[in-house]
């Protein structure tokens, strides 16, 4: 699990990396920011040059592995340093054999998919796909449905979803590769 930048680290909770690699795979993480903010702005404010060249410089340094997840942090658009270079720069540099784009399932999710898949497809050419992420509550069975139909009439795969159900957390996740 690589996360290459990470923000918000200083808020009481533990990190991402470790945190979603468990026990089955090595935690990685490049820059960690304290305040929870985009990450360049978060680097600015603690002192630190954030940029594409010293992200890719930091994962070329890693050991190869079978599979590798890497997280982002912010969206694809989010800028990464002051040449406006983003994580859709990051993909096309390190050619991931698939990006997965996380949008809120609710209303609104086509157009941040579209967007998001569309940004991304104009510098990094492999497969993409969203993952519907139900973080807050579920959208209506309405809602759900024409989501997806949506995604799928702009030809936009849908890898995976996960539901959530308050305190007690996810409760289901399904994932098409």
């Amino acid at each position: 699990m690589i996360k290459p930048v990470e923000s918000g680290v200083s808020v009481g909770r533990p990190a991402d990396a470790p945190k979603a690699a468990g026990r089955w795979a090595e935690a990685h993480t490049f820059i960690s920011l304290p305040e929870a903010l985009a990450p360049i702005s978060a680097a600015a404010r603690a002192g630190q040059k954030l940029s594409l060249k010293k992200l890719l410089s930091a994962y070329r340094k890693l050991k190869p592995a079978k599979y590798q997840v890497i997280e982002g942090a912010g969206g694809v658009a989010v800028p990464l340093d002051l040449q406006n270079h983003d994580w859709a720069d990051f993909a096309r540099a390190v050619k991931p054999d698939y990006v997965v784009v996380v949008v809120e399932d609710r209303l609104g999710a086509i157009n941040q998919a579209r967007l998001s898949v569309a940004h991304l497809a104009k510098k990094y050419r492999g497969r993409i796909g969203v993952w519907l992420n139900a973080s807050a509550r579920r959208p209506s069975a309405t809602v759900a449905q024409t989501t997806r139909d949506g995604l799928r009439q702009a030809g936009i795969h849908l890898a995976g979803e996960s539901a959530y159900q308050g305190s007690r957390g996810i409760f289901h996740q399904k994932f098409w590769a």
